[in-house]
Parts: structure tokens; C-alpha cells; sequence
């Protein structure tokens, strides 16, 4: 019984050892020999990328190898990885199973160890879209220039004491905050449940055991099970696992707290709203072990590296002083000598620190072996047969020391790269830090711009040297780790500030002034003092604090500029540091989380996506070729205007000007009038004001990020404007099913061409146009071009009841251009001087949006000596800048003439008269909207005379303005029509 026993023990040692020995198909590459059983494990040390190298010297480029029972094939030279990662990509660009990958994504579930398929695309996808699309990259600048310059603070201390720095520590913390602040919305510093320090210890525990070899993964048949359990390996490797995932959970949790805000912009706000939506991604459920499998992967990778490379660049730059003169030498000149604070604009204009940290990655890449790749197919390469289900590593440690592509390979030179086209994205196989391929790291841009920013910081405000008693050849260059590979003793250096940064410094904490603000009151802050009418408000205000002016609303820092002088500077001087928008409840629901043109940020996205409408929709040639569609809905206002003048009877004229802007629009844009559709008549007019409402009202989620969303809910407006979402969202729907039949190339409407790029799968940025892209694209059209049209008709109509003597004007400037014409055309239009006067005057008393769409401020900039900082929220108040005494004579007066000798215009470049805003941000439509009302009310001027209704005389009217994003009159204009 004894015997049998001890043979079944033994029987899958016996298999294996058979396996080994058995005949592979075709030629395998060479390679060492190897142990029955463990095959070539004896001869890897503890720098595994170091053993390949040393054991390529002696087997070529392609080695074959076996750990255990695993066949495995090294790579060691560029044209050996051009050909797996480029001729083989597609064959090897799954992953192996191993039993700490498994674990540490959460069982697959993850991006960078997930096997290859539609669900690991799907994946990808989704990560690319949330965390590391260029549109994402660029809104979070403000965190990596916020963090970048805490560290420099820190340093500071040290610097003025003259104390030994463990930059380890200092670049590992940078890394570690910014990260974790742009992908799970945690800020470290405020943070209650761990401490940097323990941030760090847990990332190199976690490296250390997913970067670890387990038997269990080499020797499968139970042996490998039994020898992990006896090591302690297996413990070791859950006791790891188990502390990462509950400091995930941690995090998870801080997002799950009852009132947080409604935030949208990490990774795990994004998964968590699927997660209870239980929607899908692909043909699967997004889950909460495919989160944590997210958060392990850029928890993992971004911390770690970006510190790694950026420890080894100060290495290497501190044994090398000329380099270091070199560069800092560069910076100092290229960025000036009192620069106070680093933006990633600078980044483009230091070219040999780029230089430094490509020859950073060639020596020192922080993974020097790539994740190891499995075959999915036979496959040959150089030659050489690949079997199915063979372990690939490449070895980028090898090829960056390989001396049949580098000149000198262990020298520290960047100049190498001067002249050399090579660079780090995937294209060339020489240097691959981020790998290549299919697989090839999603987070590289943000990898690299943390990177940057860090050292340029670093090196721009310190010059640094070695502790007393130590010279460069004692500088230990040993390395550490399994999965990265990071210096084993910490890098510390004596930071002396530059001289000119201190000068710099001391003057920017001279100089440095906030805008005077008006007090306000603890957690509220000047919420109070804004009205029902914020513009008239604000302009109150500006009149004792100034044209620049700091409010606090809620939490939310906010400066109002209320003069054209200091509008030019935010609008043109400083339009490309505050040319984003801010976060906003109302916006966010109503553009499907800022797809749109208006609330867009600012990024490649909204850059293509306002290219692309401007061209198609809002050019000069769309608006003649409409024209044919006005003539026909005047024609009909006319008509029916004249029905009510033969009665007598009032008409309701802000009522008929947007009806007339309603069907012109949709007509154009729609290809069919909105009448007949769901939303007809009443219901429409209502819905729209309701919706200009909700985005120009402030929302007490905004301002109040932990609480706000509660009064939201208590106070309806959360309520209200999910339903008007899903009203218009319906409306959308319709629309987009009236148009799924092709229709002939030319006559198609931009519902037609949005649903042609959605079928061709076009992309925007880096996004791939969708449904709720068309949605929020028909947003900004339906809304932006309606209301505003019809307010200003409106207005003009109201301000000449008010001034018969400039009606009298332009109504005699209009019949005696037109003679026996019957209808205006739009060349009549050019010819009309004082009708295009009395539109800017109204322009000027009363702007659609008086207060025009907040931007949101992205790097420090300075307005009348004030300092405006990041992410600040930035109103221009045309309203007020429209009423301001130093600008114009008699500012409340409606006076046309005032334009008559100056060539002040509405096209932005003029900020005295801002209606459609100015910048980058300017409205697309300005055109289309300035021929529209110029169409609109000649034609009611020319065909009418107009009186008020009896009883009422000029002194009644109404001129009360109504809330919102646009500011109409309160109460409709009622005018009695007379038939000319």
C-alpha cells in the first residue's frame, strides 16, 4: 500500500520531467541548459533583466529558457522586439496567467494583465475615455502644477536650512498625490486614513510580491502549491494583496460617503455611477473587482515610475555636473530668471531636459522588463520557432545598453538623441520605457508630463550638491526591486535656492494681491449678496469694490470683471490661461457631461468639435443657403402679424420672435419644424426657458460639495432639471428618428451629417462621436441659437416703443432704402446703417447673457496687479462693462447714434460691447445670430408701424428683466400692430 502511495506522489514529478525532454516542433531558439524539473530557474538572480542580459551575451538576442515547466523566450536586441511587437503583435499580445497577476487584478478584471479579447479592449477603452484621453490630460493640469508647487515649497524649508533631502521621498510623494488625486479623486493631504509614508511602503510591498515568482506558476501538478505554502510565499503574497485592497476599499468608501458631491471627472466616480447603474461595457457587467482591478493598475504603475525615472535623472544628472550646468543653464535662459511658478506650457521650451530623460529611459527604464507577453499561435522569429503558449520577456534593459545600436551604451549622453529621430511612443524598438503595440502603457502622456513638470521644477528653483565628505564616485547606483526597478539607497542631495529664483520670490511674496472682495459670512461666503438678477447684483457690488472683484461662493474662489479694460486682459491678453469652463450641476446634466461646443473644456476635443460646427453649421455659406427658409417663416409672421393689425389687436411679439427663431432653427438644423413634434407650442417655449434657466442658475451642489446635492433635492431644482433633461433628451430622440433615412448628398441637415460621422465612427480628440455627442451638439444648437435671437428682437422692439424718435429713424432709413420692394433681402440688410446702430445699442443695454459663460481659470495670471489663481471661476459681466461711465456717455440711455463715428464692433475685438463674448470661447453662431435678428426686425419695422395698447403709455412698460443664462424681458411685449 506504502508503494502505491509513494507513486501516485510521484507521478507528476515524472510527467514533468518527461514534458521537458519531449520534442518541440521546429527549431527553438538556443538557450542554456537546463535542470530536470526547475529548467533554467538556478540561473536567474535577483535581477532578473540583469541575468537575461548577462545570459544573452552568451546565447544570442532570442533565448529559449524554461521556468519549471513554462517554456519562455527572451528578447534582447531592437530588431528582435520590432518583431514580436510589431510583425508578431497581434499573436503575442495576450497576457500569461500567473498567480500574482491574477490576484492583484482582481482575477483578469484589470487593463495591463487582462488576457487579449473584447472584453480587455473594452476595458482599455473605457480607461482611455475616463483617465488618460488627451481631454482628461489637460483638465487635470491644474492638479500636476498645484502638486508640483507644494513640492517646491517643501523644499524650500529645506533649502533655507541647508538639510540633507531624500528625493526619493520628495518625487515618490509628488507622484503619489497626483495620481491618486486625478484617478481616484483623493487628495493625500486631507486625506484621514493614510499617510504618504504608508502610501509608499504599500506600493513597494505590492510591487515587490507582483513582480515575484510563485511555483505555483511554474510547477502546476500540486508541487508548486506545496512549495509556495512551505515558503511562506503564498502568505506573503495575500497578506500583500489583502492591504491593497483595503486601501482600495478605504477609497472607495470616501467616495460612497452620503453627501459627496456628484463629481464626474475620476476614474472611480465614473465606474461607480456604472456600477449602480449596472451598465455594461461591452458584453459585460462593469463590477466592483473590475474598479479595484483599474485602480491596482494605475495605482501600481503611475506612482512608482514617474518617481523612479525622475530619481534616476537627478542620479545620473548629479554624476555628471556638466549635464546638470548644461540644463540648467537651458532652463534658466529659456524660461527667464524670475519665473515664480512652472506651468506646462514651459515644457515645450526646454528641449534638452527631454533629451535627459530619454537617455534616463534608455539606461534606467523603470520597467526593464516589459509585461511578459504569451504566444497565442505558432509564430517564427528570426528564424527561430515560437510555440503556442510560450512566456515572452522583453528585455529593454539589454537593448538599451545593446552596442551594435549605441554608441558608448553605459555613458550618460543625451545628446545623442540631438539629432536622432528615435523617441519613446511605441514606433522605435530601440527604446521602448512604455512599451509598444497593442499593449503599449495607456498612461504614457500622463507619465511623461508628471515627469517633466517634476524635474523642471526641481532644477529650475534649486541648485543642488552632495553632502559634505562625498564625491560623485561614492554615489551608490545599485538597483532594487522585482517589478521596477528603483536605486536601492536613497538619492540625498542639499538643495541651495538659484539666487535669481529667491529675488523672484521675494518679489512675487511682495507683490502677490488678491482682488478686493465684499465680506461674507462663514460657509456661505457672498452667496447671499447675489440676487435673482447676478449681473445687476455684481455690478452693485463692482460700483464700491472695483472693476476686478473676489467673491467666495460657497467653496468656490471667483473673480467678476466689470469693465472692457480688464475684460481684454482676461478675454485676450490672458485667454489661453482661463480658457476652460468650471464643473456645473446644470451644464453637466444638460451636455451629457460636457460633450457639447459651449461647456466643453478646453482640450483637442472641443477644439475639433468647434472646427467641425463652425464649418458645417455657422459658416457664411450655410447662412445664405438658409435664407430661403427665413424669407418663408417671416413671410408667415408677417402674415400672421397682419391678421392681428387688421383687428387691432395686441400682439404678442416676444412670443412671435421666438416662434420665428424656433422654426428657422429647426428647419436648418433639423431639417423639419418643431411643430407636429413632441414639444409644440407652450410646452417647447416653457421647456426652453426652463432649460436656459437651469444652466445659468446657481446650484447649491457647486458651491457646497459635501452637502450641497441635499438642497438641491430639498429645493426641487435636482428634481426639475432631470426632468428637463429628459424632455429635451426625448426631443433629441425624435428627431434623430426622423432622419435615419439617407437623403441625397447636399441636402442633408446637421442632424444628417452628425449621424454620418457617428456611423463612420469618427473620432473628435480622442473620443469616438456617440449618441449623447449629437445630443449635446443639438444642446448647444437648439438652445444657444433660439432665445438669444428672439430676446434681442425683442429688446430693440421695447427700447423704440420707448424712443419713438429713433423709431422714426430707422423705420425712414428702412422704407426709403426699400422704395417699392415688398420684402428685405439680405443685401438690403448691409445697406441699413442705423437699423445695425440700434441693434448694438440694444446689444449694449441688454447683452442676451449678461454675465457670459464662466470660465474656469487653468494657470496663474495676473489682472490690474491682481493674482488670479487656478481654478478660479471667472465671470465677465457684459452687462456691466455695457454700463460703465468711463466707456459711454449716458450709459442708461438708448442712444443709436453713439456709433455713429467710432467702429466699435461685436466680433470680439472690441470690449467695450461684448455680446457673443470674445477669445477662443467666442460664440461660433455670431453670424448666423447677427443676420438673423437683423432679418428679423427690419422686416417688422419695414412692414408695420407700432403702437402700444390702449390705455398704457410709455411710462408703463415693463422693462424688469427675467433670471437665467440669457435675460429677457419679464413680461411679454405687447404691442398693437398698423399695416404700413
Amino acid at each position: 500500500m506504502s508503494i502505491f502511495i509513494y507513486f501516485i506522489l510521484l507521478l507528476p514529478l515524472v510527467l514533468i520531467f518527461l514534458k521537458q525532454l519531449s520534442p518541440s516542433k521546429g527549431k527553438l531558439p538556443p538557450g542554456p541548459i537546463g535542470l530536470p524539473l526547475i529548467g533554467n530557474l538556478h540561473q536567474l538572480g535577483k535581477s532578473l533583466h540583469r541575468s537575461f542580459h548577462k545570459l544573452s551575451q552568451d546565447y544570442g538576442p532570442v533565448m529559449f529558457l524554461r521556468f519549471g515547466v513554462v517554456p519562455v523566450v527572451v528578447f534582447s536586441t531592437r530588431e528582435a522586439a520590432e518583431e514580436v511587437l510589431k510583425t508578431h503583435d497581434l499573436e503575442t499580445c495576450t497576457r500569461p496567467k500567473l498567480s500574482a497577476t491574477k490576484l492583484f487584478s482582481y482575477n483578469y478584471k484589470d487593463i495591463g494583465f487582462a488576457q487579449y479579447g473584447d472584453d480587455w479592449r473594452e476595458m482599455r477603452k473605457l480607461a482611455m475615455l475616463e483617465l488618460f484621453s488627451s481631454k482628461k490630460l489637460k483638465a487635470f493640469r491644474y492638479i500636476r502644477e498645484e502638486e508640483s508647487e507644494l513640492l517646491v515649497k517643501k523644499l524650500s524649508k529645506s533649502a533655507e536650512t541647508q538639510t540633507l533631502v531624500d528625493l526619493r521621498k520628495a518625487l515618490f510623494s509628488l507622484t503619489a498625490s497626483i495620481i491618486c488625486r486625478l484617478a481616484f479623486g483623493q487628495n493625500f493631504h486631507e486625506c484621514d486614513f493614510v499617510d504618504m509614508d504608508k502610501v509608499e511602503e504599500l506600493v513597494l510591498e505590492s510591487e515587490t510580491n507582483l513582480g515575484s515568482f510563485a511555483f505555483t506558476d511554474f510547477f502546476p501538478a500540486g508541487l508548486g502549491w506545496v512549495v509556495d505554502r512551505i515558503s511562506g510565499q503564498h502568505s506573503e503574497l495575500h497578506k500583500a494583496f489583502a492591504r491593497l485592497s483595503n486601501f482600495f476599499q478605504h477609497v472607495i468608501d470616501d467616495h460612497l460617503k452620503p453627501g459627496q458631491p456628484e463629481d464626474h471627472s475620476d476614474i472611480i466616480s465614473v465606474m461607480l455611477d456604472m456600477i449602480n447603474k449596472q451598465s455594461k461595457v461591452g458584453s459585460f457587467e462593469v463590477t466592483y473587482d473590475h474598479l479595484k482591478g483599474v485602480m491596482s493598475d494605475v495605482f501600481l504603475a503611475g506612482v512608482n515610475a514617474g518617481a523612479i525615472t525622475m530619481i534616476w535623472a537627478m542620479t545620473e544628472l548629479t554624476r555628471h555636473p556638466k549635464v546638470m550646468k548644461k540644463l540648467q543653464q537651458e532652463i534658466r535662459v529659456t524660461l527667464g530668471e524670475n519665473k515664480e511658478k512652472i506651468t506646462e506650457q514651459d515644457l515645450e521650451k526646454v528641449h534638452y531636459l527631454k533629451l535627459v530623460i530619454q537617455e534616463t529611459f534608455r539606461l534606467h527604464p523603470p520597467a526593464p522588463l516589459l509585461l511578459p507577453r504569451e504566444t497565442m499561435s505558432d509564430i517564427k522569429i528570426q528564424g527561430y520557432n515560437i510555440p503556442k503558449n510560450t512566456m515572452i520577456e522583453i528585455n529593454t534593459y539589454a537593448i538599451g545598453r545593446d552596442p551594435n545600436c549605441w554608441e558608448n551604451p553605459n555613458d550618460f549622453i543625451p545628446e545623442r538623441f540631438v539629432d536622432s529621430p528615435v523617441e519613446y511612443k511605441g514606433q522605435h524598438y530601440e527604446l521602448l520605457p512604455f512599451g509598444a503595440g497593442r499593449r503599449i502603457c495607456p498612461g504614457m502622456a500622463t507619465g511623461i508630463t508628471i515627469v517633466e513638470l517634476g524635474l523642471l521644477n526641481v532644477l529650475y528653483f534649486f541648485d543642488w550638491s552632495l553632502p559634505d565628505g562625498m564625491t560623485i564616485e561614492d554615489i551608490d547606483m545599485e538597483e532594487a526591486g522585482a517589478f521596477v526597478i528603483a536605486k536601492k539607497v536613497p538619492l540625498e542631495l542639499i538643495p541651495t535656492p538659484h539666487k535669481c529664483v529667491l529675488l523672484a520670490a521675494f518679489k512675487r511674496k511682495k507683490q502677490q494681491r488678491r482682488p478686493p472682495s465684499p465680506p461674507g459670512f462663514p460657509i456661505i461666503g457672498n452667496l447671499h449678496q447675489l440676487g435673482e438678477l447676478p449681473h445687476q447684483s455684481l455690478w452693485r457690488l463692482s460700483k464700491k469694490y472695483g472693476p476686478v472683484m473676489f467673491l467666495k461662493l460657497g467653496r468656490v474662489p471667483t473673480v467678476v470683471v466689470s469693465s472692457s479694460e480688464t475684460a481684454k486682459q482676461a478675454l485676450k491678453i490672458h485667454d489661453l490661461h482661463c480658457c476652460s469652463r468650471p464643473s456645473l450641476a446644470g451644464p453637466r446634466e444638460l451636455s451629457y457631461n460636457y460633450l457639447d461646443i459651449v461647456f466643453s473644456p478646453y482640450d483637442d476635443y472641443w477644439k475639433e468639435l468647434r472646427r467641425m460646427c463652425v464649418k458645417e453649421l455657422f459658416s457664411a455659406t450655410r447662412v445664405h443657403l438658409i435664407q430661403p427658409i427665413k424669407d418663408e417663416e417671416v413671410k408667415k409672421m408677417i402674415d400672421s402679424v397682419a391678421e392681428s393689425a387688421s383687428q387691432c389687436s395686441p400682439v404678442n411679439l416676444s412670443g412671435k420672435f421666438l416662434a420665428l427663431t424656433v422654426s428657422v432653427i429647426c428647419r436648418a438644423a433639423f431639417g423639419l419644424s418643431f411643430h407636429g413634434t413632441i414639444l409644440n407650442n407652450d410646452r417647447f417655449d416653457k421647456l426652453v426657458r426652463e432649460a436656459f434657466l437651469f444652466l445659468g442658475s446657481f446650484s447649491a451642489s457647486d458651491f457646497f460639495p459635501n452637502g450641497g446635492w441635499i438642497i438641491d433635492r430639498l429645493t426641487g431644482l435636482h428634481g426639475r432639471r432631470e426632468r428637463s433633461v429628459r424632455d429635451l433628451d426625448a426631443f433629441y430622440e425624435q428627431m434623430i428618428d426622423l432622419h435615419k433615412q439617407e437623403k441625397k448628398q447636399g441636402s442633408e441637415d446637421f442632424v444628417d451629417l452628425l449621424l454620418k460621422l457617428e456611423k463612420e465612427e469618427a473620432v473628435l480628440g480622442n473620443d469616438k462621436l456617440t449618441r449623447n455627442h449629437i445630443k449635446a451638439i443639438l444642446m448647444n444648437v437648439l438652445l444657444g441659437a433660439i432665445d438669444t435671437s428672439a430676446i434681442t428682437m425683442t429688446w430693440a422692439m421695447a427700447e423704440l416703443m420707448r424712443n419713438p424718435l429713433a423709431m422714426k429713424k430707422v423705420q425712414s432709413e428702412i422704407r426709403n432704402h426699400m422704395g417699392n420692394k415688398t420684402m428685405i433681402t439680405l443685401d438690403d440688410i448691409d445697406q441699413l446703417h442705423y437699423l445695425k446702430m440700434v441693434i448694438k445699442e440694444t446689444w449694449r443695454l441688454h447683452p442676451p447673457a449678461p454675465l457670459l459663460v464662466p470660465r474656469e481659470v487653468m494657470s496663474e495670471f495676473e489682472i490690474n496687479g491682481y493674482t488670479i489663481q487656478p481654478k478660479t471661476l471667472l465671470y465677465v459681466n457684459a452687462w456691466a462693462v455695457g454700463r460703465d461711465p468711463d466707456t459711454w456717455k449716458d450709459p442708461d440711455m438708448f442712444l443709436p447714434e453713439r456709433f455713429r463715428d467710432n467702429n466699435i464692433d461685436v466680433k470680439g475685438q472690441n470690449f467695450e460691447l461684448l455680446p457673443f463674448g470674445s477669445g477662443r470661447r467666442i460664440c461660433p453662431g455670431m453670424y448666423m445670430g447677427t443676420t438673423m435678428v437683423e432679418f428679423g426686425l427690419a422686416n417688422m419695422l419695414f412692414q408695420f408701424d407700432w403702437k402700444l395698447p390702449d390705455d398704457m403709455v410709455v411710462e408703463d412698460m415693463d422693462m424688469e428683466e427675467s433670471p437665467g443664462l440669457t435675460v429677457g424681458m419679464k413680461n411679454d411685449l405687447l404691442l398693437v400692430p398698423v399695416k404700413y
